[in-house]
């Protein structure tokens, strides 16, 4: 492919992928932002009821009432808004770790394509862009074993609520989970994401795309090697 071409081509992808980092960062920060709001407004609605009742008895029932109302907006609802927002962080990933193979399949004529519908994305599209394309990932390292351990604590998530019994992967993942201070595990065993979480990994993984994107520019204005046949 022609320069040109295959420059507007990287510059493309690395240009959604960056959109794509902004909008999830803006959609993550609404969700905590309101998540903290609700807090607040039943914290101060309990308050008032509260300090407006004199029966004791009432004033328990209706303690435990918003103690239970309160605990929703604490754990209960950012646990599940955490969950589902991980879980599309690492689609994301996988999706523009996709279009990074696709576009360099394009830019260096690569005859074997790479697949996308089995299980693995980002594992096996870093070997493609090392075996088929011959990119150097030595300086993403880091990031390429921090994405291993992310897709494990996803697909906890998916699969099994975050619930870490009887799974054959548990002690790694526990050994990943207690270097990571926004990460905990309950007392049922299960992945806690704490607030920061999702929004450290957004940036992790985008540095860990723009790794590989260098490392595919690289390559591309070096041409150490012929395209693959």
């Amino acid at each position: 492919m022609r320069t040109i071409g295959a420059k507007v081509l990287l510059c493309a992808r690395r240009e959604k992928a960056s959109c794509d980092r902004e909008r999830f960062e803006e959609l993550a920060r609404f969700i905590e932002n309101a998540l903290q709001t609700e807090r607040k407004r039943r914290e101060s609605d309990a308050a008032k009821k509260l300090s407006s009742v004199n029966d004791e008895n009432e004033a328990s029932l209706l303690a435990e009432f918003y103690a239970e109302d309160i605990f929703q907006v604490e754990t209960d609802f950012p646990r599940l808004q955490r969950y589902a927002l991980f879980a599309s962080l690492m689609s994301m990933v996988e999706a523009n770790i996709i279009g990074l193979c696709r576009t360099a399949r394009r830019i260096f004529s690569i005859s074997k394509d790479f697949k996308d519908n089995t299980p693995g994305v980002i594992a096996r599209g870093v070997e493609y862009l090392e075996n088929q394309v011959g990119i150097d990932t030595s300086k993403c390292k880091y990031y390429i074993n921090l994405s291993q351990n992310l897709n494990l604590i996803r697909n906890c998530i998916v699969h099994v609520e975050g619930s870490l019994k009887n799974r054959k992967d548990t002690d790694t993942i526990k050994n990943f989970i207690k270097d990571i201070t926004v990460l905990d595990i309950d007392k049922h065993e299960r992945i806690v994401l704490n607030k920061g979480f999702v929004e450290n990994s957004t940036q992790e993984m985008h540095t860990f795309f723009d790794c590989l994107y260098d490392a595919l520019a690289k390559k591309f204005n070096t041409q150490q090697i012929a395209p693959v046949n």
